[in-house]
């Protein structure tokens, strides 16, 4: 079994331990970040990141962890992978940011474009909530409409249409979204084709795109659901948008669309495509992305789309070693062994302690549902509660959101991931009765 380094011996002095700063360093995280990170999923315990490399993450008190993090999932090489490193050494010597034509982008593009696919044309840009947002807009340029469809508890970043479908209209509302976006945005039902019917049917003439996560917050798509909506998007004359920022290059090289078999007119990528840097992309049929070419600016239809560090070549630079990676034989039949290897550890635990839940996802990726199956997102206080004490038993998690498996972990941290969870799941049970 793989030894991390040593553990405090009392809970009460692993919980000391995890303090955000030194008792000597002034103030603290909550002084100067809005909640003390930069993330709408905080880690329910204080830790200030050191170092990483491989599977593993240092904070700055030196305690060392097994991390299923990956920085939120671009990290599917794991931290500080060699390749992506001296990718991006090269190429920061010869710059850093242009904001103009260059090799790295201009390479990561045509591979991009070599794919296949609805990929006949690319616009980079710099975050998934960036090129989810250009998606929508080129959808509502493309077909004149102003309506787009999002599905309830779907994730595609921090714009507005986003936030309707992810905490619905009433709460976006009161988080500063105008109540126009919530009038113009239709929420459906993932894996509820006769909702997605429903609304076609009130809806259709006005319906510029259905923006839907083929593998919704880890939930997989029923047979039928990506190809019903595929074809009421045809019918209707609606754009469909895979927002594969998760699932890109995750679930197989050439993401949900080949792991489904399922072609979108739209695709927006990010996390793996800039291997740890900041980076997105739109990809779509070449007549609805000609929209956004400058060349055009004073059609009445042009759509336009720009960020200043959009193609950065380090990114790209970056970006391009990860897919080489990537590219390997076995790459995914290794990556596909130990996502099933932690979904069944986790199973088994839960069952083992009597635990009501289930363990979902596909490839790469585990993700843990106490209480109902049914409705993701139950057993919130359960999830915070288990995530913490796995982080203070040196398995850094969040379980607000995903386990995240990278190329770098071994077997034996598998198995040490899901008997920590185990542990987790019985120190949860016995100290709160959660």
């Amino acid at each position: 079994m793989v030894q991390l380094a040593p553990q405090p011996q009392t809970e009460r002095e692993a919980r000391a331990s995890l303090t955000l700063v030194k008792p000597s360093a002034p103030g603290g995280a909550r002084d100067v970040l809005v909640g003390g990170s930069n993330s709408a999923f905080p880690l329910p315990v204080n830790i200030c990141v050191d170092r990483a490399e491989g599977s593993r993450i240092w904070d700055v008190d030196r305690r060392e962890y097994l991390d299923f993090v990956l920085a939120s999932g671009p990290l599917i090489l794991g931290h500080a992978h060699p390749a992506v490193c001296d990718a991006v050494a090269r190429q920061i010597r010869r710059g850093s940011a242009y904001h103009a034509l260059n090799r790295p982008a201009l390479d990561l593009a045509t591979r991009l474009v070599e794919m296949g696919g609805c990929a006949e044309l690319v616009r980079f840009a710099s975050t998934g909530t960036e090129a989810t947002m250009h998606a929508i807009r080129l959808a509502r340029g493309f077909t004149g409409r102003e309506k787009v469809m999002v599905f309830a508890g779907s994730y595609h970043g921090s714009h507005d249409v986003s936030i309707v479908g992810f905490r619905g209209a009433v709460a976006a509302a009161r988080g500063g979204v105008p109540s126009a976006t919530a009038q113009t945005t239709v929420v459906a039902r993932f894996n509820d084709l006769s909702s997605v019917e429903e609304a076609f049917a009130r809806y259709g003439d006005s319906l510029a795109g259905v923006i839907v996560e083929p593998q919704q917050r880890s939930v997989d798509p029923t047979a039928e659901f990506l190809p019903g909506l595929r074809r009421l998007c045809s019918a209707h004359g609606a754009v469909l948008i895979f927002d594969e920022v998760l699932t890109g290059f995750r679930l197989a090289f050439g993401g949900a669309r080949e792991y489904y078999g399922v072609e979108p007119d739209i695709v927006c990528y990010g996390k793996i495509l800039g291997g740890g840097f900041p980076l997105s992309a739109v990809c779509g049929r070449r007549e609805i992305m000609e929209l956004a070419d400058p060349a055009g600016a004073r059609a009445p239809d042009f759509v336009h789309i720009s960020g200043t560090l959009s193609g950065n070549p380090v990114s790209a630079a970056a970006g391009l070693a990860t897919l080489a990676e990537l590219e390997a034989p076995g790459v995914y039949d290794r990556l596909h062994d130990l996502g099933r290897r932690l979904r069944d550890a986790l199973a088994q635990q839960m069952t083992a302690h009597g635990v009501e839940g289930s363990v979902l996802g596909s490839g790469p990726i585990a993700a843990v549902e106490f209480g109902d199956a049914a409705g993701p997102g139950s057993g919130c206080a359960m999830k915070t509660a288990v995530t913490r004490e796995m982080i203070h038993r040196g398995v850094l998690v969040q379980l607000a959101t995903r386990f995240y498996v990278s190329l770098a972990h071994r077997e034996d941290e598998i198995d040490l991931a899901g008997e920590v969870f185990g542990k987790a799941l019985t120190a949860t049970v016995q100290s709160s009765g959660v």
